[in-house]
């Protein structure tokens, strides 16, 4: 078996983690979501669910070195081999993978425009990205095809050659661009309120939707529930301490999703914007604050759509790995032939979601008030990965003797820190993500 190198490791989870999710995603949805309120909760959920749910994945990879499906069938207790199913959600990272690649296009488009120049004016800024998106199909599936063919490239290398090569290039590269721009925000009047509009909650925005909004995003940020930690740690070294790994992969990807906030938020209060775009945000909001900068705005502009597209694609390809090592790994296909299966399908599915937003193909493939675009993400984040989330503390917490669990953990874990991991895995993560989605469902019901 192909291993990472310890640090070849983390940059991998840390880059499976630190992606679209924690740069794009986390700061629209605070946005959307009246800030502080949202941060509070998406902090409860990242420490209390995702982290618990992370060192479970990375437990079961560790003690199975098996795809996903065979974790869970090899693991299970006698004559319950059907948990192996619990494995379909490697089929969550196909979903993923599949408007995530979309949106790294927008961005390799608007990185692009960032050399040419920015509108200036909202107006322009508005039509430029209704235009791209709405109208413009031919430069989306460049980009799009673009885009696929580098991460099928980098899958195609394998564990070593492929994804921790990537990693150990553009982790570094990344966290240098946002050491700079964070450094750069911290220097401007509007970071004041920017650290205030994140870290000083208003309660009374707290909502069913913000709540479960945030546990999905705690998921999301940390590419849980969809066998990626759990594929990556069956490659990780044998000798360290895994735990010590998981905490700095998962410290990372916290720092990252509030640095990202921080210098956003500091655009956009420092230019009078509104911070509730949606997903618009970077690619109306921003683009349009960088663009009336100057000419230093025009290479934080580019500085920042670079960012955002390695994070991108750290992230994308880890998507597609859980599924590529279940089909080499289960019906002996080669790493080329599981490659263009699964990216194959991907990218057909790619192309559907962009043309999802296309004004002319909008209304056929939208359905219950939302396009297929929005419908991949919306399932994706509040449904297919919190439900992988539950079934993951089950079968740890439930299934498992803890005996069993504690002996996987080879005293990383140990006394009173197993225990209190133990009881979040076993009663309070996976309750607390089945009653925040009751009461969504409950919600959309009234």
């Amino acid at each position: 078996m192909t291993r990472f190198s310890k640090i070849g490791f983390i940059l991998a989870a840390a880059g499976s983690a630190i992606g679209l999710g924690g740069i794009w995603k986390f700061p629209y949805m605070v946005g959307e979501s009246g800030g502080g309120a949202f941060v509070l909760v998406f902090i409860v959920a990242f420490l209390a669910f995702g982290l618990s749910v992370f060192i479970a994945e990375m437990i079961l990879g560790r003690a199975s070195e098996c795809d996903c499906f065979s974790t869970f069938e090899s693991l299970a207790p006698k004559g319950q081999k059907y948990l192996k199913y619990g494995g379909v959600m490697v089929f969550s990272g196909l979903v993923i993978f599949s408007f995530y690649v979309v949106v790294l296009g927008w961005l390799t488009h608007y990185m692009v425009l960032s050399l040419m120049g920015l509108p200036k004016t909202l107006e322009s800024t508005r039509e430029l990205w209704g235009r791209f998106v709405g109208e413009q199909v031919g430069y989306q599936i460049l980009w799009h095809f673009v885009i696929v063919a580098l991460c099928a490239y980098v899958l195609n290398q394998g564990v070593k050659k492929g994804i921790e090569r990537l990693n150990l290039i553009l982790m570094p590269l990344l966290l240098l661009i946002f050491l700079g721009l964070l450094g750069y925000a911290m220097c401007q009047a509007a970071f004041v309120d920017s650290v205030r509009f994140l870290f000083a909650p208003d309660f009374g925005k707290l909502t069913p939707k913000v709540i479960v909004d945030a546990i999905g995003q705690a998921f999301f940020s940390l590419s849980l529930g969809v066998g990626v930690i759990l594929t990556y740690a069956n490659s990780m070294p044998q000798k360290g301490n895994f735990i010590r790994s998981a905490l700095v992969v998962a410290l990372l990807n916290f720092v990252f999703c509030l640095v990202a906030g921080l210098v956003i938020f500091t655009f956009i209060f420092g230019y009078g914007a509104q911070p509730d775009s949606g997903p618009g945000l970077v690619f109306i909001s921003l683009p349009l604050i960088f663009a009336n900068m100057g000419l230093s705005g025009q290479v934080i502009a580019f500085l920042f759509f670079v960012a955002l597209i390695f994070a991108g694609i750290t992230s994308a390809v880890s998507m597609l790995e859980p599924l590529n090592a279940w089909l080499i790994d289960r019906f002996c296909f080669s790493r080329t032939r599981a490659n263009l299966t699964t990216i194959g399908i991907a990218y057909v599915l790619g192309v559907l979601l962009l043309l999802s937003n296309v004004a002319l193909y909008q209304e056929d493939l939208s359905f219950f008030g939302k396009n297929l675009f929005g419908w991949f993400d919306y399932v994706s984040a509040s449904y297919m990965l919190p439900l992988a989330g539950v079934f993951l503390c089950v079968f740890v917490g439930w299934i498992l003797p803890k005996s069993r669990v504690y002996a996987m953990c080879e005293g990383h874990l140990s006394g009173k820190i197993f225990q209190v991991w133990y009881f979040i895995i076993k009663y309070i993560a996976p309750v607390g993500i089945i009653a925040a989605m009751i009461r969504l469902a409950m919600e959309n019901g009234s």
